[in-house]
């Protein structure tokens, strides 16, 4: 996937799956606190990361994510507009550069608002985050 296909999106967080078991450690020691989000059956915990000037989002390998590796998951791009998620999409298959895995859903964070998500080919999983959802 070219750069030119994300036009410049700004990165909205990256996606860390952690063992259920350390939602207590990140909390003591970031003073953030995990919610739970019911569409996706996985707690998340938003953290700023100082070094790398992004928030890290927590997923507890649960639910969706059940099945996926401990470790980096994907990262989340902020789009402007539903419209320009539209034409994304549209780019995305007609390039055949990935496929969509979810329709947008609604975050129950207050780092997204509303959220879908693609495998991108030779990339892995991406997260666009659907800024302004009411065009």
């Amino acid at each position: 996937m070219s750069s030119a296909l994300l036009g410049g999106l700004k990165i909205n967080h990256i996606g860390i799956v952690i063992d259920p078991g350390m939602k207590e450690i990140i909390e003591k020691e970031s003073g953030e606190y995990f919610i739970e989000d019911k569409v996706q059956g996985v707690s998340v915990c938003f953290v700023w990361d100082d070094y790398m000037k992004v928030f890290k989002e927590y997923i507890t390998r649960e639910g969706r994510a059940k099945n996926y590796n401990i470790g980096f998951s994907h990262i989340c791009y902020d789009i402007s507009s539903q419209d320009a998620m539209n034409s994304l999409h549209k780019e995305i298959i007609s390039k055949k550069v990935g496929i969509r895995l979810s329709l947008p859903e609604v975050s129950p964070t207050k780092n997204c608002n509303t959220v879908t998500f693609y495998n991108m080919f030779g990339v892995g999983l991406v997260e666009y985050n659907i800024v302004n959802d009411y065009d």
